[in-house]
């Protein structure tokens, strides 16, 4: 329940707000003074707090300050048909959530007091966040035993202190929005903005407006001006993820942020500057995309200031065992805390499986191996590997350019086998997924002869 105090010497304000408000979901209550508001102030944390002045004199400026001193989670707003600018700037700068000016409707002090009460409680989620978050990426708390992930974090060490535009490359699913966050969250611009942006959900047109914001009436459906993500992101870092899903349009105004620190909002004419750290993420091939014009190739090289590459969990298996044991102890604190360990089989399916998700597939996997687990062993029989395909083989021979004749290619086949196996043609027939008859036919068709005979 919402808890509002209304300071006021008549109870005009408390009538009307009666008559809009659910009783069973706010409570309000009356102060005939000022005196008397810091004393109920004291037996109650109030959420909001209305005090109605006929002006906004040098006492009420006083009481605001001792009463917020005294209360600071408490929203406070002055009402008062007589208002200034320098009031309203003097109220603001004493820690006033809001100044309404009278009149005005019962709803539309509803409205604000649920905004004001909506601000603060987003600014504790962010405050608990940016508190957390420092942990959360911390270098030494990311999971990965590897020689690649030693690599990385040495890389990570480098290069977080700095400015340095950085461009994270890896598979779908390596964790390349934890590396930007450890880049972030252990650099000097840890205490401001961390913004993040999928390149890829979002079309060319939405895209521009979510990263540069627009003004009013700058396309159909812009009915107010929109802060983009550039902006919010000032002092602090955004991050592009899947930047190889950019249109060519967004791609050169990326190019000039990063070139002039400068843009302007969609339908806007103002220049606006920024101070942003860009690192951008891509699970495609940049090289490919610029040799087939899809990719600026200046942009390229103003990303790839510093690359990380993130290996696929499939070639650094010695990072399976301890990310098992993270999401193990994640997933049994949250779901079912008597799991406290795999099974010798389980844990040998985990370790083989080639993992086309990358760790996030195996956070999944993990999650629902704890779910379905009734003891203390995670057992082969919890664990869903539903691609259970191999890893697609490399190709064993490789056309060239200019083409190849399939008899010669046969011929060097038998000729590689029976090299290998000593010139037995039986051995040799086997490596080759054929019968010692037909083998034997070949050889004589192809006219092959042991060298030494």
């Amino acid at each position: 329940m919402k808890h509002i105090l209304i300071v006021s010497k008549d109870t005009v304000l408390k009538e009307q707000l009666t008559r809009v408000i659910d009783p069973t979901k706010t409570q309000l209550d009356m102060a005939e003074s000022l005196s008397s508001a810091m004393s109920l102030s004291t037996e109650m944390q109030y959420d909001a707090a209305l005090v109605v002045v006929n002006r906004y004199d040098s006492r009420a400026a006083e009481f605001l300050t001792e009463f917020l001193d005294q209360n600071p989670q408490t929203m406070l707003m002055p009402v008062s048909p007589n208002v200034a600018v320098e009031h309203v700037l003097d109220a603001m700068r004493r820690g006033a959530a809001d100044f309404i000016h009278q009149p005005v409707t019962a709803e539309e002090i509803v409205t604000r007091i649920s905004k004001c009460i909506e601000s603060r409680r987003m600014k504790r989620e962010i405050d608990f966040l940016r508190h957390t978050q420092p942990h959360i990426y911390r270098f030494d708390d990311i999971v990965g035993v590897s020689a690649p992930m030693k690599k990385v974090f040495s890389l990570l060490r480098k290069v977080a202190p700095t400015d340095a535009t950085v461009l994270i490359m890896g598979e779908t699913g390596t964790g390349k929005e934890l590396i930007a966050g450890a880049i972030h969250f252990n650099s000097p611009r840890a205490k401001n903005s961390f913004v993040k942006v999928n390149c890829a959900a979002l079309p060319e047109n939405l895209l521009e407006s979510e990263l540069f914001g627009h003004e009013k009436g700058a396309f159909t459906g812009a009915h107010r001006q929109r802060v983009g993500r550039f902006e919010q992101a000032d002092a602090g870092t955004i991050f592009l993820d899947e930047i190889g899903d950019m249109g060519a349009s967004t791609q050169a105004k990326i190019l000039r942020v990063l070139q002039e620190h400068q843009f302007e909002r969609l339908g806007g004419t103002q220049t606006i500057d920024v101070d942003v750290r860009v690192i951008a993420a891509t699970n495609k091939d940049l090289t490919t995309l610029m040799n087939s014009g899809q990719f600026r190739e200046d942009l390229f090289y103003r990303l790839n200031v510093v690359t990380i590459e993130l290996a696929p969990l499939r070639e650094r298996r010695e990072d399976i065992g301890p990310l098992v044991t993270f999401f193990l102890k994640k997933y049994a604190a949250q779901i079912n805390n008597r799991v406290e360990s795999v099974s010798t089989p389980g844990m040998k399916m985990l370790e083989e499986y080639h993992w086309p998700g990358n760790i996030r597939q195996l956070q999944n996997v993990i999650e629902r191996a704890v779910i379905m687990c009734e003891g203390t062993k995670v057992l082969p029989e919890h664990i869903a590997l539903y691609d259970k395909a191999s890893p697609k083989k490399k190709e064993i021979v490789e056309i060239p350019e200019d083409g190849v004749k399939l008899v010669d290619v046969e011929r060097q086949l038998i000729v590689q086998a029976l090299e290998r196996t000593g010139w037995v043609q039986k051995n040799a027939a086997k490596l080759l997924g054929m019968s010692p008859r037909v083998i034997n036919y070949k050889i004589r068709k192809h006219r092959i002869k042991r060298p030494d005979l």
